[in-house]
C-alpha cells in the first residue's frame, strides 16, 4: 500500500495534503465518468437494444445516471475552495502574500501541460485516425488550446467536449485573486464580503436560468452563471479556517446530514433553470462539504487510500475519459449482448473503468504528476542549459 500511495498520491506538503478533499474530487469524478459512459453507450445502442432505463421518477435508475454530472459543479466548488484558501489567509488571518506572478506561473505549469498534451493527443486521433480535416479542424483547436470555444463557437469542443467546464475554471482562476483583492481588503468590513458573496452567489443562480431558459448556448460556460458553485467553495474554505476544532468533532448525526444531503443534490440539481432548485442545490452542496469532515462512516470513506488516490488523479481522468469512452462505445456497439441496453451497461461498465484507468494512471503518472512538483519547469530548463 505504501508503494501505491508514494507512486499516486499527489505531490504536496503533508501540511497541504486534506484527504478528504481529494476524496470529494472522487466522488465528483467517480459521478462524471459514469453519467458519460451511460451517455454514450446509450447514444450507440440506441435502437439496436431495448432501451429499459426509464427516467421518468426518482425510483427509476435513468432518474439517477442523468444527474450525475453534478460532479462538474461539485469541482467548481472544490476549487472555490482550494483556491481561496491562501486569500483568506493573507487578507484575514495574517498568512504570507500571495504573490499574482507566483499564483499565475503555478496554474500554468501545474495545468497547462496535461491539458495541452491531452487535447494536441485528441486533436491527431481526428486528423489520423478519424480523418478529419486538418483547415476544419485547426480552428477548433486554437479555440481549445485557448479556453474559448464555448463563446466563439457556440457549441463544445469537437476535440474533447468536456474542456467547457475548463473554461469556466480558467475564469474562476484568473477573478479570484483580483475579487478577494477587492472583498477581503483590510481597509474594508467583513460584513461588505458576506454581502458581495450573497449578491454573486443569487445573481449567478438568476443568469444561470436565463441562460438556460433563453438558450444562450455560447454562455454555457461563462462563470457568472456557475458562479454560485464557487461561493459554496469559498463559503466552506471560511468555515474550514475558523471552525477547524469544530469541524474534528465527529458524529454519526452528520453521516445522516451527508445521506441527506446528496439525497438533496440530485432533488435540487433538476430542472436547472428553476431558481429555487438551484438555491436547494448548492446549500446541500454546502452541508455535504461540512459532512465530509464531520462525519463518521462518510469521512472514513472519503479518506479510504483507493478514494483519495484516484480523487487526487482526477485532473488526467477528466482529460481522457470522455474521448476514450467515444472509443469503447463503438467497440461495445459489435459485442452486444442479449436485447437490452441494461445489460450491456453493467456487463461492460466494469471492463471499460478498468481500462480507463489503467490509460488514466499512466498519463497521471508519467505527465500530471511530475508538473506537480514547485519549479520543475526552472530544473528542467537549467538541465538543458547545461547539456547545451
Amino acid at each position: 500500500m505504501n508503494f501505491w500511495i508514494k507512486t499516486f498520491r499527489r505531490s504536496t506538503s503533508s501540511k497541504n495534503f486534506i484527504p478528504e478533499i481529494d476524496g470529494m474530487r472522487f466522488l465528483a469524478i467517480g459521478t462524471v465518468v459514469i453519467f458519460h459512459f451511460h451517455y454514450l453507450l446509450w447514444r450507440q445502442l440506441d435502437g439496436s437494444v431495448i432501451m429499459d432505463v426509464a427516467t421518468d421518477g426518482i425510483d427509476t435508475a435513468g432518474w439517477w445516471l442523468s444527474r450525475m454530472d453534478f460532479g462538474v459543479k461539485l469541482f467548481f466548488a472544490i476549487s472555490g475552495f482550494i483556491l481561496s484558501i491562501p486569500f483568506f489567509n493573507y487578507y484575514w488571518f495574517k498568512g504570507p502574500k500571495v504573490g499574482l506572478k507566483n499564483y499565475f506561473v503555478r496554474r500554468l505549469t501545474r495545468l497547462e501541460p496535461p491539458f495541452l498534451i491531452a487535447v494536441f493527443g485528441f486533436f491527431l486521433v481526428h486528423l489520423v485516425v478519424l480523418d478529419g480535416s486538418f483547415k476544419e479542424l485547426l480552428p477548433h483547436f486554437l479555440a481549445t488550446v485557448f479556453y474559448v470555444h464555448t463563446p466563439i463557437f457556440n457549441e463544445y469542443s469537437v476535440i474533447n467536449p468536456v474542456t467547457w467546464s475548463l473554461e469556466t475554471e480558467v475564469q474562476f482562476y484568473i477573478l479570484i485573486p483580483f475579487l478577494a483583492a477587492f472583498a477581503l481588503s483590510k481597509k474594508r468590513p467583513k460584513w461588505l464580503a458576506l454581502g458581495l458573496g450573497l449578491i454573486l452567489f443569487f445573481g449567478s443562480i438568476y443568469l444561470r436560468g436565463v441562460y438556460l431558459s433563453q438558450g444562450t448556448y455560447g454562455m454555457m460556460a461563462n462563470i457568472s452563471g456557475f458562479f454560485s458553485h464557487f461561493m459554496v467553495g469559498i463559503g466552506f474554505a471560511y468555515v474550514y479556517l475558523t471552525q477547524k476544532t469544530w469541524l474534528e468533532k465527529k458524529s454519526i448525526f452528520w453521516d445522516l446530514v451527508a445521506g441527506i444531503s446528496l439525497l438533496g443534490i440530485f432533488l435540487g440539481y433538476k430542472p436547472q433553470a428553476q431558481f429555487l432548485n438551484q438555491v436547494g442545490f448548492n446549500v446541500a452542496m454546502f452541508f455535504l462539504f461540512i459532512s465530509a469532515f464531520k462525519s463518521i462512516i462518510f469521512n472514513r470513506f472519503l479518506t479510504i487510500p483507493g478514494v483519495y488516490l484516484v480523487g487526487g488523479m482526477c485532473y488526467s481522468i477528466y482529460l481522457i475519459h470522455l474521448p476514450f469512452f467515444g472509443l469503447t462505445s463503438q467497440f461495445v456497439q459489435k459485442f452486444v449482448v442479449g436485447d437490452e441496453y441494461s445489460t450491456n451497461f453493467w456487463i461492460f461498465l466494469f471492463p471499460v473503468l478498468a481500462g480507463l484507468m489503467l490509460i488514466s494512471g499512466l498519463f497521471y503518472v508519467l505527465i500530471e504528476k511530475p508538473c506537480m512538483a514547485k519549479d520543475w519547469h526552472i530544473k528542467l530548463l537549467n538541465r538543458l542549459k547545461m547539456k547545451s
